[in-house]
């Protein structure tokens, strides 16, 4: 049905399908169908979260929905059934499509059993559902949008009748999935450049032979990288430049092929900050780059930043990943960092951090690791928030090292 659909109204697309029996077992066909094609139209939400959770999807995507086409189908066809209906158990669709129906179309049963989709709930627990029910006497017949409980209940001779797709509704997901398709071609257009900095390995004589060493092997290990980037790599001294596309060096795929290179990088010692720019030319690409590594050097470990249309977000893979504007042009917050007597991006960073981890009580260690700053520095930013009024102190922290104790201050804002 999806095929006749789609070859008759989307001609230009050249579809491949990948069959499995079972919903559990969709992700194995999940990887052959993400190399061969560029987006994936699932038959149906079971199929879509099946493959979600034991597999990675990173192409485009969209589902083909049950929803009120696909009951009012059936229950025309149970009504005009020779034999008498009148109890009925539907899995798949909700109950406010249920009702829908029944307030909409004056369709009335003596009882009606429903068992809405859910992730967690397995294939089997829906076939048991109408086996039950059936094998009670609760029901005279079930609707279900599963292929294989279809099947199943039909070899059983239970009476059951299937969830289809209406013609609308394939091609309208199908729109969904081309304008995906094409939202993530433009988006993999643009040219992006990554800067990696080897920040702990420092010549000495003593060592000289161990950092060269390390280095050669980073060196072997990065190449890897690039090589599934598809990109071009230049070494200047200790910096490595890495040319590539936004789609490739921005997919899932390749962000976690660094990740790893990070760890590994950190097993030997090797401490590298990187950044990752995106950009229109190889300019501002470059510039976005080198903002993104100036933020990852002062991480004082391995870690790196993206920055894009003055965005910045990082450490990335980190529990602490934050995204916030470089420029802040909201006029309020600018009119609130004016009064306070702090940048900008400071207050853009603070309020990402509010908003990501809902804490909003600092001291003045929380607030320079957060801002990549002294601690003297942000003992100084803490009091312009408490000297403009947006803060408020709530006490001082208990402690058992030497010193006083620090101010945990509140911020408003």
């Amino acid at each position: 049905m999806i095929q006749k659909v789609v070859e008759a109204y989307c001609p230009e697309v050249h579809l491949f399908t990948y069959a499995e029996e079972k919903i559990t077992d969709a992700w194995r066909v999940l990887d052959q169908c993400q190399r061969e094609t560029s987006g994936t139209l699932f038959t149906g939400i079971g199929v879509q979260e099946s493959a979600r959770a034991m597999g990675q999807i990173i192409n485009p995507y969209e589902h083909i929905p049950r929803g009120t086409y696909s009951l009012i189908r059936a229950l025309w066809e149970l009504l005009h059934d020779k034999k008498k209906i009148n109890r009925i158990s539907i899995d798949v669709v909700t109950d406010a499509i249920l009702g829908d129906i029944k307030r909409e179309f004056d369709i009335n049963f003596e009882k009606i059993y429903t068992m809405p989709f859910a992730p967690h709930v397995q294939e089997q627990d829906y076939e048991n559902h109408h086996l039950k029910l059936y094998r009670e006497g609760k029901i005279d017949a079930a609707i279900s949008g599963f292929g294989a409980v279809y099947e199943n209940l039909k070899q059983k001779q239970i009476p059951v009748f299937r969830l289809y797709p209406g013609s609308f509704q394939i091609r309208d997901n199908m729109g969904k999935l081309l304008d995906r398709i094409r939202a993530k071609t433009l988006r993999s257009a643009g040219i992006a450049i990554q800067i990696i900095n080897l920040n702990s390995i420092v010549q000495h004589s003593i060592n000289q032979y161990d950092d060269l060493k390390k280095e050669g092997q980073f060196y072997l290990e990065l190449l890897e990288y690039v090589r599934g980037l598809q990109g071009s790599l230049f070494h200047l001294g200790k910096e490595y430049v890495i040319y590539s596309t936004r789609g490739g060096i921005e997919s899932q795929i390749h962000m976690d092929h660094f990740k790893q290179l990070l760890l590994w990088a950190k097993k030997r010692k090797i401490v590298i900050a990187s950044g990752i720019g995106i950009g229109l030319t190889a300019f501002e690409a470059e510039k976005s780059a080198r903002k993104a590594l100036s933020n990852a050097g002062k991480l004082g470990k391995s870690g790196f930043y993206i920055v894009h249309d003055d965005q910045i977000r990082g450490p990335l893979g980190e529990n602490d990943e934050l995204g916030y504007p470089i420029q802040v042009s909201d006029a309020n917050n600018l009119k609130i960092s004016e009064k306070i007597g702090i940048n900008p991006s400071y207050l853009g960073k603070i309020k990402a951090l509010i908003l990501t981890t809902g804490k909003d009580t600092f001291d003045s260690n929380d607030l320079a690791i957060c801002l990549g700053i002294s601690e003297r520095s942000a003992r100084r930013i803490l009091k312009k928030f408490l000297d403009s009024g947006h803060a408020k102190i709530l006490g001082k922290e208990t402690s058992h090292q030497v010193g006083r104790p620090k101010n945990l201050i509140k911020l408003k804002i």
